[in-house]
């Protein structure tokens, strides 16, 4: 139960919330609302929609707004059947990925935001017993607005023990053309299972020093992260 509270692959829907509160002169925000879910196409392949839905609190131009950003969707296709491998299941995934400006920033909006991107994403999912392993990566290009490149990457490592406690780092790391760099976040977090009659919760609490940042964002060197997962059954 503790391992596919966290598997992108596991036959369940899931709904994270991740909030990323950001500590540096102004601190800045971002909720990221994460739904999976996965659709059966026969018996050997599925396909998991996946999307990112920002709502950001920063400073722009010495103003601070609420709004929500552009929205990253990929659509992998996966085995439906694991692989086995060193006595554990691996599963790979595949598929397009997009970003949509979606952002309702005001006149203010920075120039990175006004943008459309198209790109590919690419999943990697091992787990064996307590232990999960995940590497998600996803480059896309600017086709339209300032065609603003931009990647996504999160790795995720857990171990979780059988009271539903784990110990995890899963941090997002992220480059932007416009920022001229990627961000690099290091640290470690815990969490805990809860189950109901209905649903499965994991709160995760994790903190994470930004080993590698754009000079811009040189102030921004610490993250607290605050993640949410609700499982239901399909």
């Amino acid at each position: 139960m503790s391992v596919n509270a966290l598997d992108p692959v596991a036959k369940i829907y899931k709904l994270i919330m991740m909030n990323n509160l950001s500590l540096g002169e102004h601190n800045s925000n971002t909720l990221w609302l994460e739904p999976i879910i996965p659709v059966y196409l026969n018996d050997k392949i599925q396909l998991i929609n996946f999307a990112m839905l920002p709502i950001e609190t920063k400073y722009t131009n010495g103003e601070m707004q609420t709004a929500l950003g552009n929205i990253i969707y990929s659509a992998n296709f996966a085995p439906r059947k694991p692989i086995k491998l060193w006595g554990g299941n691996f599963v790979p995934a595949v598929g397009p990925s997009v970003v949509l400006r979606t952002n309702t920033y005001n006149s203010k909006e920075a120039y990175k935001d006004n943008t459309w991107n198209v790109g590919a994403s690419f999943v990697a999912t091992y787990k064996k017993d307590g232990f999960l392993a995940l590497v998600s990566y996803s480059p896309t290009w600017g086709v339209g607005g300032n065609r603003v490149n931009s990647s996504t990457l999160q790795y995720l490592f857990n171990y979780s023990f059988r009271s539903g406690t784990g110990i995890n780092t899963s941090p997002l790391l992220t480059y932007n053309e416009e920022l001229d760099g990627w961000i690099v976040p290091v640290g470690l977090g815990v969490s805990q299972i809860f189950q109901t009659k209905n649903a499965i919760y994991n709160v995760a609490l994790s903190g994470y020093y930004n080993a590698v940042r754009p000079e811009v964002l040189d102030d921004y060197k610490w993250q607290l992260q605050l993640k949410l997962y609700i499982i239901l059954p399909m």
